[in-house]
């Protein structure tokens, strides 16, 4: 006889089935309504699914086996429910490189949370296991989607700021057809801990011409943080770059020079 919660979490009512889900962290987890509950990782409905997530870990904290019918979500025909298995997985043990596959999916997810959720998870997984910077790499330079190469450009952020290959990347990124993409590079420069000179001719370029306001935002407070760590790297014509824009007509624009040179004087030894 089936656990009466799994006949629940079947409801056509979706409140009625994420009401299952909670009750389910108080019952014993028998392995059917274990089941029951990896299959809803992938319910269409949002708070559902991470209601599943929730009653999982709440079982699995209480010794239930979820392993098995977790695995079992990881290798679903449905992306929700790849993407909740690996977040319900990563919520119970450190991330592994067998959940990576489901976050590089999330990474193009239209759902802003998942996105970030992943690039996080992705974050957590690279400083435990080296495999995943070369990937976060090769998203940036030939993800299949915009969204995609701008999640891993933020993730390679995080990942590889001390890392020559990093800046390389950037340089690229930079160059991307996507305007985000190119934007996310921009802000990723600001993070490196030792750039090379072709850094800070590029941010100079892009605050001196690039079209795109934000972008000429962003080039310029990426060269006050860089200059505030490493005086040597703003020269001087940088630096009148910087004063001259302060009387651009883009109100944020001066906003944000005032921001860079109030960084590099601060950084002054």
């Amino acid at each position: 006889m089936s656990h009466p919660l799994v006949e629940r979490l079947a409801s056509g009512n979706p409140d009625e089935r994420r009401a299952a889900c909670m009750a389910a962290l108080e019952e014993a987890g028998t392995p059917d309504l274990v089941f029951a509950l990896s299959d809803a990782l992938g319910d269409p409905v949002k708070a559902v699914g991470r209601a599943a997530s929730d009653a999982l870990v709440g079982l699995a904290q209480r010794s239930a086996d979820i392993e098995g019918p977790l695995e079992r979500a990881l290798h679903s025909p449905d992306r929700k429910a790849r993407w909740r298995a690996a977040f319900t997985a990563a919520r119970l043990s450190p991330p592994e490189p067998r959940l990576l596959p489901a976050l590089v999916e999330g990474l193009g997810s239209e759902d802003g949370d998942v996105r970030w959720a992943s690039a996080r998870l992705i974050v957590e997984t690279g400083r435990r296991h080296g495999e995943v910077m070369p990937l976060m790499v090769g998203l940036v330079r030939g993800g299949e989607t915009a969204l995609v190469r701008r999640m891993a450009t933020f993730a390679l952020r995080e990942l590889a700021h001390d890392r020559p290959e990093a800046a390389e990347v950037l340089l690229e990124a930079v160059d991307d057809p996507d305007l985000h993409v190119r934007r996310a590079a921009t802000l990723a420069m600001a993070s490196l801990e030792a750039p090379p000179e072709p850094i800070a001719e590029r941010l100079l370029e892009a605050l001196k011409r690039d079209p795109d306001a934000a972008t000429r935002r962003l080039a310029a407070l990426a060269l006050g943080e860089l200059g505030a760590h490493q005086p040597d790297f703003v020269p001087d014509e940088t630096g009148d770059a910087l004063h001259r824009a302060r009387t651009s007509d883009d109100p944020d624009l001066r906003r944000a020079v005032e921001r860079a040179l109030d960084r590099l004087e601060r950084g002054r030894p």
